[in-house]
């Protein structure tokens, strides 16, 4: 008989190699994909849960696998993780991993087409960074950016039927939520290498910080946020209909006060802070989304 706390213990494990906060995240970036693309219109709620279920499934995969093939780096950048730590064996994080990707795509394919064919890109690109990411320089930070970008796409594929005209409007505060979050997770991307430089050094890794120098990487890093935050104006500047933009302006405030304050903080608290700031302008997409519905409907 398993006694509770070996559960428990294993649960925090499996959360822990996943990344579940992160898992969490894309499955709240495919459901704010969806209410954009839909932008009033009603959805189909087990189709949309259906879609953020299998992208948290896929990056939960990708987590695991990018543990397996950092095991060294780690030991000297995160040895609390599981794998250095030994809480799990590498074959059975690989294990793990493998059927995350298996399920994310079997749920996938059981949406749509389109829903496939972006699961299976992400997947192999999963792959491919998980075990070449130290040795593409910008190309990785390229890699994950679109990868954590991609589920507002996945999202907004879920809900469209095949061969249906594409609305202007959705596509264009779907665009903007997907350039922003790019935008945002290169930078922190970059403040992540810079943090790692240690581990990445005696694993001869080439990071934008090893081979351009840290101060270099920063001033990447204040780049893209300083885009992001431009970027982030375009729904106030071009109102849409069925789209609050009061709602919006509020959060996205607040979300970009938070990713000013990231450039001027040190690498792991200016990584909190990106989330925190990533966290407001989704509530500040979604709710502005759904504003207008709950106003009728009153």
């Amino acid at each position: 008989m398993i006694k509770p706390t070996s559960l428990l213990r294993g649960l925090k494990t499996i959360t822990d190699l996943i990344r579940v906060r992160n898992a969490l995240m894309s499955f709240l970036g495919v459901y704010v994909g969806a209410i954009l693309f839909s932008l009033g219109a009603p959805v189909e709620t087990g189709v949309v849960i259906a879609a953020a279920v299998s992208a948290a499934l896929i990056l939960g995969g990708g987590n695991a696998l990018n543990d397996y093939f950092d095991l060294e780096i780690d030991r000297v950048n995160q040895p609390k993780r599981p794998i250095p730590s030994g809480r799990i064996i590498k074959s059975d994080a690989f294990m793990l991993s493998m059927a995350l990707f298996l399920l994310g795509l079997g749920t996938a394919k059981s949406i749509n087409d389109s829903c496939l064919a972006i699961a299976t890109v992400n997947t192999l690109l999963l792959v491919v960074y998980a075990k070449y990411s130290k040795r593409m320089l910008v190309l990785a930070n390229i890699c994950i950016s679109y990868l954590v970008s991609s589920v507002f796409i996945f999202g907004a594929a879920s809900v469209h039927p095949a061969n249906a005209p594409l609305n202007p409007d959705s596509i264009k505060l779907a665009l903007v939520l997907t350039i922003c979050s790019f935008l945002i997770n290169a930078s922190r991307e970059i403040i992540k290498d810079v943090e790692d430089v240690e581990g990445d050094r005696k694993a001869y890794s080439r990071t934008i910080p090893i081979v351009f120098g840290e101060d270099a990487a920063r001033k990447m890093a204040l780049i893209c946020t300083a885009a992001a935050i431009a970027a982030s104006a375009i729904p106030v500047l071009y109102p849409t209909a069925g789209f609050n933009e009061l709602i919006y302006a509020i959060f996205i405030i607040g979300a970009d006060a938070v990713l000013i304050a990231s450039t001027r903080a040190t690498p792991a608290a200016s990584q909190r802070l990106i989330l925190l700031g990533m966290t407001l302008a989704l509530l500040a997409f979604l709710l502005a989304a759904q504003t207008p519905n709950i106003l009728t409907r009153i």
